[in-house]
């Protein structure tokens, strides 16, 4: 089984906005991986992408990741789902929300985020 990796909306605008190449950064640390995005996510990146003119290379996403759906998460907010997701799957989730971020190594959840240019770093 693929490690999964959960996808939150700045940290992927982040990643792309930093130009990282996602398949070898992401391969450097977890070599196979899949990225899991929840539908609130796909909604605010899809609502991003028709307000703005910078391709953040959501065919990429799609072609790399996986939906989930849980009955139990719905009406939550998203920072509530991916929050819940990672606790229940131990999936690191790649942000760079300074208040996820915050919850997430609260509850000792791992995290992907930006670093700088070029690179990103898992925390556990």
């Amino acid at each position: 089984m693929l490690p999964k990796v959960l996808v939150d909306t700045c940290g992927w605008i982040a990643l792309i906005d930093a130009d990282i190449n996602v398949d070898y950064a992401f391969a450097e640390i977890f070599g196979k991986y899949e990225f899991i995005v929840i539908n609130p996510v796909w909604e605010e990146l899809e609502i991003f992408q028709k307000n703005n003119t910078k391709n953040i290379l959501l065919d990429l996403l799609k072609k790399k990741s996986s939906d989930y759906y849980e009955e139990e998460l719905i009406g939550k907010h998203t920072d509530d789902q991916l929050l819940f997701l990672s606790l229940k799957n131990d999936w690191p989730v790649l942000t760079v929300d300074k208040k996820l971020k915050q919850r997430l190594h609260d509850s000792n959840c791992k995290v992907v985020q930006v670093v700088g240019s070029k690179k990103i770093e898992l925390i556990s």
